[in-house]
């Protein structure tokens, strides 16, 4: 896992129509435009009151299910690649986690190393040698998240898709294609 500058992935959020949507101080979410093709869907634990997209499909998920839920999709749709982006900024994040992640040692290889990143919103590149390790963190977010800034945004570098996984219980999914979408079905076909 490694940081990449913010000015890296403006083209990439361009090329995907997604934009950033300030919400109140300290928090940033992203959406992708609606547009032809675009399926959004709401997944989301019964006791979540995480309010869905306008016109997104809501499926239930239980809370503790969603990180697996999250990594089928990646793995679905074959991404070498994830950004994560957090809600409000790394520093929140990480503190959340701290005490979850505290055994897991490639988190504390990274958590070390990344210090001077922690009060920003960097976006944080994984490849599939990460995979387990951003699953790690979804768990522990699930676990002791207790703010929405503390929440992660997903997107890839090779294919119209956005998540946002929300600790309280709920990943908005936006998918740019409806090939991608049926993809993204069958994770929950199965």
């Amino acid at each position: 896992m490694e940081f990449v500058d913010s000015d890296d992935v403006k083209d990439l959020l361009r090329d995907q129509e997604i934009t950033e949507v300030p919400s109140g101080e300290e928090r940033v979410h992203m959406r992708m435009a609606d547009g032809e093709g675009v399926v959004h869907l709401h997944l989301v634990d019964e006791n979540c009151q995480v309010v869905p997209r306008d016109g997104a499909t809501v499926v239930d998920v239980p809370k503790d299910r969603l990180p697996d839920v999250v990594e089928d999709i990646v793995h679905k749709l074959r991404l070498d690649q994830v950004l994560l982006i957090p809600v409000g900024k790394w520093r929140d994040v990480f503190d959340a986690v701290a005490f979850s992640l505290a055994g897991n040692e490639d988190w504390q290889e990274f958590d070390a190393a990344s210090t001077i990143q922690l009060n920003t919103r960097d976006p944080l590149l994984c490849e599939p040698g990460d995979f387990q390790t951003f699953k790690a963190l979804m768990r522990a977010l699930v676990s002791d998240a207790e703010d929405p800034q503390q929440g992660l945004m997903v997107l890839t570098t090779t294919a119209p898709v956005l998540l946002e996984f929300v600790p309280d219980g709920a990943v908005r999914v936006s998918v740019g294609q409806q090939v991608l979408a049926d993809e993204v079905a069958e994770v929950f076909e199965s």
